[in-house]
């Protein structure tokens, strides 16, 4: 096994399990108080090549797992929670998906040695004050993206065409977005497709904001990068303009999702925000959505289509449909478990290798 053990791995590998020191320690045969110390990178030279591999089936990663040099991202500037706040999800599923977004960026790092990806539209920093707030921002972005007036239909494919690498994961954790940006790989975006889509587009939106206007986090980050998604989903000059004469209602609001293919939450919203609505009338939406139950799950018939990165699932394809990769050269690439492969990527792997796997 080639270079150095990389004890940040080891610890990158037991959060994703959610296992314990202890727990780890004790089902590889070793006192914790040893784990510790290789967990920690204070064995001099590095644990054995023994005890590296019993470490590895304990945690089910390939033994070369653990010499890999990658280091490890930290927590996002913000990780965009399922309708509350950051602190309450619990510490250990925070720290599981935090690993697994790492794992995915090693993954990423790899697919990428053999595709180049050519941006077509540009992905600018631009300072929320210097660009006149998150609002004017948006604007300034449909302008750049050259979107039409009125709903972006997908708002996927712009984000990939700016060379915004944009993933879907099953996240156990109660996160619907999270934005990654490491110095040598594009911005990443991984959206929970256990969401609504409609719920997804809004985040997807949300943290595309992050990735044009933040790079240090603030207070506001989270009710700017909200301003910035109604924005560029839902402009005001027009969304303005379409409520004329109308009468604000639930049916009008299905209406409305399937034309701007946001929630009618969302939408309830934005009219809240722009003072559409007086203060009465909002207030007396939402106790009929309460009651209906459409804060957790608006109506089926109302869903709309999801949207579908093909980036990235391109690039998983393209090694094993183009370059030929069958199981064992992709464990050996990305230095995962087969199962772990088929877990994360599923389908993108090819039909043949998929059977393989399994």
């Amino acid at each position: 096994m080639p270079g150095e053990f990389n004890p940040a791995l080891l610890l990158l590998a037991r959060q994703y399990r959610r296992r314990s020191q202890s727990n780890v320690a004790k089902a590889a045969g070793l006192t914790q108080g040893h784990y510790s110390r290789v967990e920690n990178g204070l064995v001099v030279d590095g644990p054995s090549r023994d005890v590296v591999e019993r470490l590895a089936e304990v945690l089910s990663f390939p033994p070369e797992f653990f010499y890999q040099e990658d280091g490890l991202a930290g927590l996002p500037l913000s990780i965009h929670p399922m309708n509350r706040r950051k602190a309450s999800i619990g510490d250990g599923v925070l720290r599981q998906a935090h690993a697994e977004l790492n794992i995915r960026l090693i993954h990423l790092r790899r697919y990428l040695r053999a595709i180049d990806l050519h941006p077509e539209l540009p992905c600018p920093l631009i300072d929320v004050d210097e660009g006149d707030g998150p609002q004017e921002v948006a604007r300034t972005i449909r302008r750049a993206w050259s979107i039409p007036d009125g709903p972006i239909e997908n708002l996927t494919d712009y984000c990939e065409r700016a060379g915004i690498v944009v993933a879907l994961c099953e996240f156990d954790a109660p996160i619907d977005g999270v934005t990654m940006t490491v110095r040598d790989l594009p911005p990443c975006i991984f959206l929970n497709s256990k969401v609504p889509a409609d719920r997804m587009r809004a985040s997807l939106a949300h943290e595309l904001g992050h990735i044009i206007m933040h790079r240090i986090p603030t207070d506001s980050i989270e009710d700017e990068a909200n301003a910035f998604a109604a924005e560029l989903l839902v402009p005001e000059r027009i969304f303005r303009r379409s409520v004329i004469g109308q009468r604000i209602s639930l049916e009008w609001l299905a209406r409305q999702k399937a034309y701007w293919r946001v929630s009618m939450a969302f939408l309830l919203y934005r009219l809240g925000a722009l003072g559409i609505l007086t203060r009465h009338q909002s207030e007396y939406l939402w106790k009929k959505i309460s009651a209906l139950g459409w804060r957790t799950r608006e109506p089926h018939e109302t869903d709309i289509a999801p949207e579908k990165p093909t980036v990235f699932p391109g690039v998983v394809r393209y090694h094993s449909e183009q370059l030929g990769y069958g199981v064992d050269e992709l464990r050996m690439l990305l230095n995962a478990e087969p199962a772990e492969l088929l877990r994360l990527y599923g389908r993108d792997l090819g039909k043949q290798r998929l059977y393989a796997i399994k």
